[in-house]
């Protein structure tokens, strides 16, 4: 493939240089916006730089738009995820590992990706994702792609969620929207993975320990579940912090406890973490809430697990703010392997535009969602995760019909 960098004033403009240059069958790989002259990044003008790319002579075909059925116009995606088409496109550089590219100027290009989109759609109805087949997709095909990449799912994800759909769908079946979403939602359920909240062991304490960054929510989803065991369900709650970096972490844990009549254990190290567990030996569950930890400090994140680890297996959960950038959660993610979590909560989806990152994250990882918090009320802004309620947030659904309630 013949790939070359345009860079012009307006996405638009960029956009026009590449149909001039390479022609109708160019695809655009990526765009992003930078500070072009100036002096140390000021009084520059900012532009728009366009990757795009064309196959060359002697590279295999794609179906030709004279080969591909007729598109008038791009057809729309049906049922419960055809308002998700409707939301604006997010910035496809937001995720690129292109230099200079950062979340403000990501939200910049958002209108004017809209503007590309009958483009983009009419693109996918006639070409493939991948040269590995001839067959021309659908146009619904386009709008379902279209919809994944609009709500973050990243690219190589999206194309292989076609390329599937493409082999799994008989022919006849194709330009039978309800069929296609039918296929769309059983292979999404296949790819996601909801492990269905925390399940008790009977005899015996189930100990859970909520690990992540800092600010990501952990001790509020604490708080809702401890509500949710000692009152919902009417199992004896024991509360361990190991968060002794904050004060104020404590003492909000410490609250919580006196509301819900549970006992509350502050531990500072491996021996106060033995006594604590032992002291809980007759709760059902028991939540252990832990600092804070950067990422990057690989040395905290050992001493953490000096603490934890005569006690394994434990059940531990990675928690994750869902408005973070991908590239962020994967570097999260990875260096919280260091513990080994098999769980993932999903914190502050009212705070974020999208939830693709959540399917990122499961097929990355290969790890499973346990709950989805979607708000500071305690106990009821968090719900277990299931396989329904994930394949709605991927299609970009809105949090108020996903979860059937009213967000203020």
């Amino acid at each position: 493939m013949k790939v070359k960098r345009y860079e012009a004033p307006t996405l638009q403009e960029a956009v026009r240089s590449v149909k001039d240059d390479l022609g109708l069958d160019a695809v655009i790989l990526q765009t992003r916006k930078f500070t072009k002259g100036g002096i140390f990044g000021l009084m520059g003008k900012e532009m728009v730089e366009v990757l795009a790319g064309i196959e060359e002579e002697g590279e295999p075909r794609l179906a030709s738009a004279q080969q591909a059925r007729p598109v008038s116009a791009p057809r729309a995606a049906t049922g419960s995820y055809a308002a998700a088409a409707k939301r604006p496109a997010q910035d496809q550089a937001h995720n690129s590992n292109a230099s200079g590219a950062n979340g403000s100027q990501g939200e910049d290009l958002k209108s004017e990706l809209r503007e590309l989109r009958s483009i983009l759609k009419s693109y996918m109805a006639q070409k493939p994702v991948s040269p590995d087949s001839v067959k021309p997709y659908p146009a619904i095909f386009g709008d379902i792609y279209l919809q994944l990449i609009e709500n973050d799912v990243e690219i190589p994800v999206a194309q292989e969620i076609i390329k599937s759909l493409n082999e799994a769908v008989p022919e006849e079946d194709q330009e039978n929207s309800r069929a296609v979403m039918g296929y769309l939602h059983r292979h999404l359920m296949r790819l996601l993975k909801a492990s269905g909240g925390i399940q008790l062991t009977p005899g015996s304490p189930k100990t859970v320990v909520f690990i992540g960054p800092t600010g990501v929510g952990k001790t509020t989803t604490i708080a809702k579940l401890a509500t949710l065991f000692q009152l919902a369900k009417r199992k004896k709650v024991g509360l361990i912090t190991a968060d002794t970096y904050r004060i104020a972490a404590v003492e909000q844990l410490k609250v919580y406890g006196d509301i819900l009549d549970v006992p509350v254990k502050v531990v500072y190290n491996g021996e106060d973490m033995t006594r604590a567990l032992h002291m809980f030996s007759d709760r059902d569950i028991i939540f252990i809430d832990t600092a804070g930890r950067s990422h990057r400090d690989t040395s905290k994140l050992q001493d953490l697990r000096d603490i934890l680890s005569p006690h394994f297996p434990l059940e531990i959960h990675l928690v994750l703010n869902t408005s973070t950038r991908f590239k962020d959660m994967v570097d999260i993610a990875d260096n919280f392997r260091i513990l080994p979590y098999n769980n993932v909560i999903f914190t502050k989806l009212d705070e974020a535009s999208s939830f693709g990152n959540i399917l990122n994250i499961i097929t990355k990882f290969n790890v499973g969602v346990s709950y989805l918090c979607y708000g500071q009320s305690v106990p009821e802004q968090i719900r277990a995760a299931s396989y329904d309620l994930l394949v709605d947030l991927t299609m970009g659904k809105s949090l108020e019909k996903t979860f059937g309630v009213r967000l203020n």
